[in-house]
């Protein structure tokens, strides 16, 4: 069996081992996770309010012709500007069909990143769940540990109840069985004793029958 000093270390051991997993607990239980208070939120979707009247002004219209001098000189003018005015309206044209590709591009953009912080949002909480979920079973391990170790305690002291119980009826009968070896040696010392006694009376006997025949 182990001896005081044993078991003094062991309890000592074990005191340690107990202390170094609480502290290490105690580290994990603080750097569980947080979801951020300032979690970003989506863009704001496309301005789209100028669309409709840019798709509707793009293009630009000359007045119809009038009559006279006037609409003469303005058709002279007109015509020596028509170049400017092509090149202008090629250039709203890019510009509308420019916004309008945007927008679509500009929806699914703010979709996705919508869709896409949804779903960090939830993956983040749901590994501070778990982190709060490992960190109350690992709380439970020492409860469990001890009382499997009581268990066991319980088991043993059960066991080295029984142990000593047969162990006190194995001595009893031992015990037991050596009185009745002595009382039948003393049986049969006694036994021998009568036999020599009755063969030294037969001798006597024979000695008497030889003498008195003579």
């Amino acid at each position: 069996m182990p001896g005081p000093d044993d078991l003094a270390a062991l309890a000592a051991e074990r005191a340690a081992a107990d202390r170094a997993y609480n502290e290490a607990l105690t580290r994990l239980d603080r750097a569980i996770q947080q979801l951020p208070a300032d979690f970003p939120h989506p863009p704001p979707l496309p301005d789209e309010r100028q669309i409709t009247p840019l798709n509707t002004l793009w293009k630009i219209d000359a007045p119809p012709p009038g009559r006279g001098a006037r609409a003469r000189l303005a058709a002279a003018i007109r015509r020596a500007v028509a170049p400017l005015f092509e090149e202008q309206q090629a250039f709203n044209s890019a510009v509308v069909d420019h916004l309008n590709r945007s927008v679509p591009v500009a929806r699914a953009t703010r979709e996705s990143i919508a869709s896409t912080l949804t779903v960090l949002r939830d993956t983040i909480a749901e590994l501070v769940r778990f982190q709060s979920v490992l960190v109350g079973f690992l709380q439970q391990i020492t409860p469990y540990v001890d009382t499997r170790d009581r268990d066991v305690a319980g088991l043993l002291r059960g066991l080295s109840g029984a142990i000593n119980a047969v162990a006190d009826e194995a001595m009893k009968r031992s015990e037991a069985l050596l009185v009745r070896e002595r009382r039948h040696e003393m049986q049969l010392g006694d036994l021998d004793a009568r036999i020599a006694d009755l063969q030294r009376q037969v001798a006597e006997l024979q000695k008497a029958l030889a003498r008195s025949t003579k």
